[in-house]
């Protein structure tokens, strides 16, 4: 099980100078969480207004996310009605604020997102996202589990 007051930290352990910044959204957007370490050493790079509004933030990216995994479903000829649905394991986006990566967490309604710096390496993203994406998802498992 995972506590909200552990998603910070455990957001924490894929920020450093590369990603700087990380979130914990369902997939309607609703902020779980975000980390709470912005070591962001190029201040010229880094936009505060998402550590102001992280919930805004999260709720584009989660939107956005979503639409491609419809998409992905659609392409793939997938029924959206049947049990049987496509699972988006990354979506990196270079945006003017950086490059940003979502995973989502299979067997649960969360994704995790994180900004990084431009310059930052697309497959150190892509591993870190999907290492915290995997135990968020076998951290929430027993609440899935049971419900």
């Amino acid at each position: 099980m995972l506590r909200s007051c552990r998603i910070p930290p455990v957001l924490n352990r894929i920020c450093d100078e590369q990603v700087q910044f990380a979130l914990l959204v369902t997939n309607d957007g609703e902020l779980l969480g975000s980390s709470t370490q912005h070591l962001h050493s190029d201040s010229s790079t880094w936009n505060p207004s998402i550590t102001k509004d992280p919930e805004s933030f999260g709720t584009l990216l989660a939107d956005i996310a979503m639409d491609y995994q419809r998409l992905g479903e659609e392409y793939a000829g997938i029924d959206a009605t049947q049990r049987s649905k496509s699972h988006m394991q990354c979506l990196l986006l270079e945006l003017d604020l950086g490059l940003v990566g979502v995973s989502s967490c299979l067997g649960t309604d969360c994704l995790v997102l994180a900004v990084a710096k431009s310059d930052a390496p697309p497959g150190l993203l892509k591993a870190r996202l999907q290492t915290v994406a995997v135990y968020v998802q076998e951290a929430l498992s027993t609440i899935t589990e049971t419900a």
